[in-house]
């Protein structure tokens, strides 16, 4: 298995950088060469090329839902959450990750499975440092889910290379 797990977020802005700090701490956590690392600054397009040729894609940013409450957290698959005219959400140029995902399959690129995990937070756009309290309190849980789940399924690909070599 080849993952990505991909941050999302801006270290000018308070929750907005949680996508970078998690991804920082997974990264200490899982030093394996199967796992691959980056950040991006909030508002880039994602590219095809930079989604295909792995086998997972995890990407970590802030949301802002109707309801949530900052700190909540969330795992979703983008295919279920594709922007609206109105709302774009998700989306950069109202292309959303399962358009871009369908849309890489089409240009035959290998395209990986993807999940998004976010956190509730306030206001994404509010300047200056460190996280406000319940985000940064959700933080842990969060590593500790992604990581656990990343964990599981290297474990599974290496007891399947394992009989695949026996």
């Amino acid at each position: 298995m080849d993952a990505l797990v991909l941050g999302i977020g801006n270290e000018i802005k308070r929750d907005d950088v949680i996508g970078l700090e998690i991804v920082e701490a997974l990264e200490a956590r899982l030093d394996r060469p199967a796992v691959a690392f980056e950040t991006m600054n909030s508002g880039r397009l994602l590219l095809i090329d930079e989604l295909s040729g792995h086998d997972r894609v995890c990407i970590v940013d802030s949301i802002v839902t109707e309801g949530g409450e900052p700190g909540d957290w969330y795992a979703f698959d983008p295919q279920a959450v594709e922007p609206d005219r109105e709302s774009g959400g998700l989306a950069t140029h109202n292309v959303g990750l399962g358009t871009l995902t369908t849309l890489g399959e089409a240009m035959g690129e290998s395209m990986p499975a993807i999940t998004i995990y976010a956190i509730e937070v306030a206001d994404p756009f509010e300047y200056g440092e460190g996280m406000t309290d319940p985000v940064r309190e959700a933080v842990p849980e969060l590593i500790e889910e992604i990581g656990d789940e990343i964990e599981r399924e290297l474990a599974a690909d290496d007891r399947q290379n394992a009989v695949g070599r026996s």
